[in-house]
């Protein structure tokens, strides 16, 4: 079943007695449309710049079903990337938070730097 916002969605709310409908936080077409309107379109708030004081500096986290990294990249800029290798799709980065100097591919060893550039692959020349 397809929810729209003015449709169905405002049967499960009820504004005067300050109720919401349980099956409004477990419903797989309401989570859906909420991957695609919310975080798909609209900017995320990620983490506060004190998280990650220091170059290197990281943690994990998820916009939608997307895991991210925070890092603070070796010129003090904050960046958000997708931890995933631009190859294979293999996570970069496996650990919760710490302090790293780049981000390692562990299936075919591909390293990015903190800024997100690819700066190694295993057996290239040039």
């Amino acid at each position: 079943m397809l929810y729209e916002t003015q449709g169905p969605f405002r049967s499960l709310v009820d504004v005067q007695a300050g109720t919401v409908d349980r099956s409004i936080y477990a419903d797989e077409a309401i989570y859906q449309l909420e991957l695609e309107r919310i975080f798909a379109r609209a900017w995320n708030f990620m983490c506060h710049e004190t998280q990650i004081p220091k170059a290197g500096d990281f943690f994990l986290s998820f916009i939608g079903e997307e895991s991210v990294i925070a890092t603070r990249d070796k010129k003090g800029e904050l960046q958000v990337l997708l931890n995933s290798c631009r190859h294979r799709g293999n996570a970069v980065c496996r650990a919760e938070e710490g302090n790293a100097r780049s981000f390692l591919c562990t299936y075919h060893g591909w390293t990015y730097g903190l800024d997100g550039q690819l700066i190694g692959v295993p057996g290239y020349k040039g």
